[in-house]
């Protein structure tokens, strides 16, 4: 829960969320997981939700929510009058895949919507502390040198830029590894032969429950800041070996297989050892400064019981 004078401010209850009426419409460019959480919570204040999607088949599932759902290769070929009548903006577009490796579309499609959002009051950008890269173990905050050891974290520093360097009220979330309802571990843990690489010297990574997502933006919508950059991560970053096998025994799994690095690599897709190659231990001060003062789940302990174990 949030501390009570942040209560006060901006309305958060343990029900839901209460979001700052003058936001009138929010549009969400790639509605994905935490897009959908955040639609829900604003739904049930009234505000009017747009979203976008590749997929009939997900927004068939959008609209079932209340959401007018738009199917649109690009927010460039959005109507006029859809990016003239949202006052908010939070594009959650992953990066774009093909055989040269990724990329980040927002520098294709942005220049062509800002002249068309006169009534923009907030835009957030939902990037990744990969971002930061290998810090050694050594806690980052958001004024870390960005040196990102990935395709992927190099091409959300091009996606920052985009959203920076345009004259749009923007700011940038960098999320930690994202957990919640329908998006955990627990299948794959109950199901036995997990893997996990058992780095040495340890290497630490950080992870952040949806539900302090969707609170950390509806703060942040209710008191803007352009150009702000914040981590959102929980309290208790830890090597990925503990984490994975503290959750098993927790929730009753087998325990996990270790690999050694040298293991990992044959056993392991790129993908997963890129996640976990990079040694960092997430800072969350200013978001506790700035946004949440207390976290719903300040560690992965705290929202076992939630998570359909």
């Amino acid at each position: 829960m949030l501390a009570n004078e942040k209560k006060s401010e901006c309305g958060a209850k343990s029900a839901g969320y209460v979001l700052n009426h003058t936001i009138q419409t929010l549009l969400i460019l790639g509605c994905g997981y935490v897009g959908e959480k955040l639609a829900a919570a604003c739904l049930r204040q009234g505000i009017q939700i747009i979203a976008t999607t590749r997929s009939k088949k997900r927004a068939e599932a959008l609209r079932v929510m209340g959401i007018d759902a738009v199917v649109v290769d690009s927010p460039a070929l959005l109507p006029d009058d859809i990016l003239q009548q949202c006052d908010a903006i939070l594009d959650s577009i992953p990066l774009t895949r093909h055989e040269e490796g990724m990329h980040a579309s927002q520098v294709d499609w942005l220049p062509a919507i800002t002249p068309k959002l006169h009534n923009l009051a907030w835009a957030g950008y939902l990037s990744t502390t990969g971002v930061y890269g290998d810090a050694e173990g050594a806690w980052v905050d958001e004024l870390y040198p960005c040196q990102p050891t990935s395709e992927r974290g190099r091409q959300r520093l091009v996606a920052e830029k985009a959203w920076l360097d345009s004259p749009l009220p923007a700011e940038i979330f960098r999320l930690a590894g994202i957990y919640g309802p329908e998006r955990n571990i627990v299948p794959r843990l109950k199901a036995g032969g997990y893997k996990a690489v058992k780095w040495n010297p340890p290497h630490f990574s950080s992870r952040i429950h949806v539900d302090d997502i969707v609170m950390a933006l509806v703060v942040a919508m209710t008191s803007p800041r352009r150009g702000r950059i914040i981590n959102l991560a929980d309290d208790e970053p830890c090597p990925h070996v503990d984490y994975v096998t503290e959750f098993a025994r927790l929730i009753g799994a087998p325990a996990p297989q270790l690999l050694t690095p040298e293991e990992g690599e044959q056993e392991l897709s790129a993908a997963m050892l890129d996640f976990f190659r990079d040694n960092k231990r997430v800072s969350n001060r200013l978001l506790h400064r700035e946004l949440l003062p207390r976290l719903n789940y300040p560690g992965f302990k705290d929202a076992v019981e939630g998570l359909d174990v």
